[in-house]
């Protein structure tokens, strides 16, 4: 979005004063398979969610492929962990406070590979966010985000393969949630490659109806906020409240 906060309400500002529409890339939201796990909260099947866990873990090499990635001092947080926020704020809501703890397993970067932020959301639930690119699995399951939801009536858990289960009210169901392999992408950057195509057309969807787009700018300040409150609780090893997010 932008190197700071500070720039990023700049630019929120300067373009509601210009009544020019504005929208963050933000597209992990849009990924068919978190799409999918919004469809079930919004049906009421799982009833009120109190505990949540969005998960990035993998060994992948991204430092093959964006070399700069090993060299600044922030790293996971900044580059994947505020997607997983996001995701984190679209299914559970805003955030209250945020307590984060965060290592370098990697000796040869600059920056931190795993982080661990554990938040109270406005809506009463609490939800762990945990990134690492230094777990070594039998499977590697980049680029999927795991998610497991508990809610007062049933539970939702999406797992690695893109397998959907649903325990609620009418039973549990087990789906195939996976993205479609669209002629020109590849896998398993598919995933994401599917999600790119639906934010845009998001996006156009809201420039045809001069409606507010889901990702626009004012909303992704509060993923941004939460993205530099984990910074700063890292480094305090202080919980920090968030009562000051951006409306």
């Amino acid at each position: 979005f932008a190197p700071t906060l500070a720039d990023a309400k700049a630019m929120v500002k300067a373009c509601a004063e210009a009544g020019v529409p504005l929208m963050v890339h933000e597209n992990f939201r849009w990924q068919s398979p978190i799409q999918a796990v919004r469809t079930v909260l919004d049906s009421g099947e799982i009833g009120t969610p109190f505990f949540g866990r969005i998960s990035f873990r993998s060994a992948y090499d991204v430092f093959s492929g964006q070399p700069y990635l090993a060299t600044g001092k922030r790293f996971i947080i900044e580059d994947l962990g505020i997607h997983i926020l996001d995701i984190a704020r679209f299914l559970l809501g805003d955030v209250s406070t945020i307590t984060t703890r965060i290592a370098r397993i990697n000796p040869a970067i600059a920056g931190e590979d795993v982080a661990t932020m554990l938040m109270d959301h406005k809506s009463g639930a609490t939800s762990v966010v945990d990134c690492s690119y230094a777990t070594k699995l039998a499977t590697e399951p980049f680029p999927e985000t795991l998610i497991e939801i508990d809610g007062s009536d049933g539970t939702i858990r999406l797992a690695q393969g893109y397998r959907l289960t649903v325990t609620g009210k009418s039973g549990t169901a087990v789906t195939d949630v996976s993205p479609p392999l669209l002629a020109w992408a590849s896998r398993p950057w598919h995933n994401i490659q599917e999600s790119v195509v639906a934010i845009q057309q998001h996006w156009v969807d809201c420039l045809a109806k001069g409606t507010e787009p889901a990702t626009s700018g004012a909303d992704n300040l509060r993923t941004f906020a939460l993205v530099e409150a984990a910074y700063a609780g890292a480094a305090s090893r202080q919980p920090v409240q968030l009562d000051a997010l951006p409306k």
